[in-house]
């Protein structure tokens, strides 16, 4: 009875020792809804869609808005993109 608890006594130390060396970290705070809707903001601030009906987070969206949420929101406010004009196709 002894050897099996300090078998499983054993292999609770061990498992705790492999999550403190691989830095998994048990528990993380989530970011707060302000700073989600600030960088959901900000995301489609900086890629806006292309096209109607395009894809809603396009992969540069995301991981500007993962990126955000990574750093808490502490971002620079982000300057809109700029569209290319087509100067050459209009007709007079």
């Amino acid at each position: 009875m002894d050897s099996l608890i300090y078998a499983r006594l054993s292999a609770l130390i061990l498992a705790f020792g492999a999550v403190t060396v691989t830095g998994i970290t048990i528990a993380s705070a989530a970011p707060t809804a302000e700073v989600a809707k600030r960088c959901l903001h900000y995301a489609y601030i900086v890629h806006p869609f292309k096209r109607p009906g395009a894809v809603p987070m396009s992969p540069d969206r995301q991981s500007y808005f993962k990126d955000c949420l990574s750093k808490n929101g502490e971002v620079p406010d982000p300057s809109p993109a700029t569209k290319k004009s087509d100067s050459g196709s209009q007709k007079s």
